[in-house]
């Protein structure tokens, strides 16, 4: 163990994805970093995810237990973790080499921030770069007011992080992370590296690609309505709330694929909340792309949806707009 080095703990909440398993613990294990801990977390999985796992006794810490969600997982992991800086990452989103090395030399260049947040490639169900993401520069506001999570995969945290508000909130199943970061940047910054160290896979299993849908929508803006209802707020944080309920309802209409009603009142409230924000942004814009393909009435709905997803699946450029916005915000 290098003294010279902080502890870095990596956690890996684990549910169903034992075919993809391998590869991620394997792109731990292969980091050239000394002070490494790793703990993979099996949220309950009914596939062979536990034989996966018996097969690094010894070199991993893991343990298995009731399903009981992603947020409460991942909470028992920052819990176990003994590291100065922590980790998230998915068990099929294996990190790129040197992820850690390099992470670890850009916190300690930047004693200030509490996240620190990679670009990332996208791969496919065979592992093959299909690709690229170039993450936005970190902003708060931003974030906020356009319903735009910037850290994604590779982001790693201070272990303060977890004494200056609570960790991930079980009440939400498919964006803890996301509001997770909205209350932790009103504590400290974050910042973007400015380079490429973790992945995100794009297949048909993959949990985020599956959760769409109303109750999703439902959550986006109940996790504006619970940062707004923090005591405290800087002021900047409450001019921004019209703004910030606007992209967030547009946001939650791109989710409601065969729930026309509940797009189109999500829709409207966008609006109403805030036109200049619902019309004038980029990231809105195209929301609204995805917003008229949901309302589309069947069957001509149907077959635009097809469509639109296909183009998705065969453009990357596509790809990254569907996981905007079908991913729980993030990029």
């Amino acid at each position: 163990m290098n003294d010279t080095l902080p502890l870095v703990s990596i956690i890996t909440p684990a549910y169903n994805q034992a075919s993809y398993l391998d590869e991620t613990i394997q792109s731990v294990l292969e980091q050239d970093y000394p002070c490494l801990e790793y703990i993979v977390l099996d949220d309950g999985s009914t596939d062979n995810t536990r034989e996966v796992l018996g097969k690094y006794t010894g070199r991993i810490i893991w343990e298995t237990h009731l399903n009981m969600g992603e947020a409460l997982t991942v909470n028992k992991g920052w819990s176990m973790a003994r590291g100065e800086i922590v980790a998230v990452v998915n068990s099929d989103d294996p990190l790129l080499p040197g992820a850690v090395r390099a992470a670890v030399a850009f916190m300690q260049s930047r004693p200030d921030i509490l996240v620190a947040y990679p670009e990332w490639e996208m791969v496919g169900p065979d592992s093959k770069v299909v690709g690229h993401a170039r993450v936005s520069a970190y902003d708060y506001l931003q974030m906020l007011k356009y319903h735009d999570c910037m850290p994604g995969p590779g982001a790693f945290i201070r272990r303060k992080s977890f004494e200056l508000t609570s960790m991930r909130d079980p009440e939400f199943k498919y964006v803890s992370d996301f509001e997770y970061w909205l209350r932790l940047g009103l504590c400290g910054e974050f910042e973007r590296i400015p380079l490429r160290l973790a992945t995100w896979r794009f297949h048909p299993g993959a949990t985020s690609l599956s959760r769409r849908g109303t109750e999703m929508a439902k959550e986006h803006i109940r996790l504006v309505e619970k940062l707004y209802s923090l005591p405290a707020l800087p002021s900047k944080v409450r001019r921004a709330r019209p703004q910030a309920f606007s992209s967030a309802y547009l946001h939650a209409a791109t989710l409601c694929n065969g729930a026309r009603w509940a797009a189109l009142g999500h829709s409207l409230r966008a609006i109403l909340c805030h036109p200049p924000t619902a019309f004038c942004s980029r990231l809105n814009r195209r929301r609204w792309a995805t917003v008229l393909v949901v309302m589309l009435p069947d069957p001509l709905g149907k077959w635009g949806r097809r469509l639109w997803y296909a183009n998705s699946s065969a453009s990357f450029k596509a790809r990254m707009s569907l996981k905007k916005h079908f991913n729980g915000g993030r990029m």
